[in-house]
């Protein structure tokens, strides 16, 4: 169900960038400091989109990497733990 939602989903995406780029399709001029560049509307805003989200996942790259290592440290501590319960569930009881 998950998987048709999603398929759906990518489809509505995909057929509303198409309309946008039909009805957006004229040619725009960017002026940047070394050139001009002519080109579609829809375009440029595809890559001004990607541009954007590639930012994003660099700027959030540093907090995903202490993230992931602070997981592997606590996972290794549960290991350790564990080993010390099952250690402990062994050994006799002496009075």
């Amino acid at each position: 169900m998950s998987r048709i939602f999603k398929l759906i989903l990518v489809f509505a995406i995909l057929l509303s960038g198409l309309a946008f780029h039909l009805k957006n399709n004229q040619l725009i001029e960017l002026d940047y400091y070394v050139g001009v560049l002519n080109m579609p509307l829809s375009w440029l805003v595809v890559i001004v989109l990607f541009i954007g989200a590639l930012l994003g996942v660099l700027a959030s790259l540093p907090m995903i990497i202490i993230l992931k290592q602070q997981k592997l440290k606590l996972e290794r501590q549960i290991r350790n733990s564990e080993k010390e319960i099952n250690n402990l569930r062994v050994m006799p009881i002496k009075d």
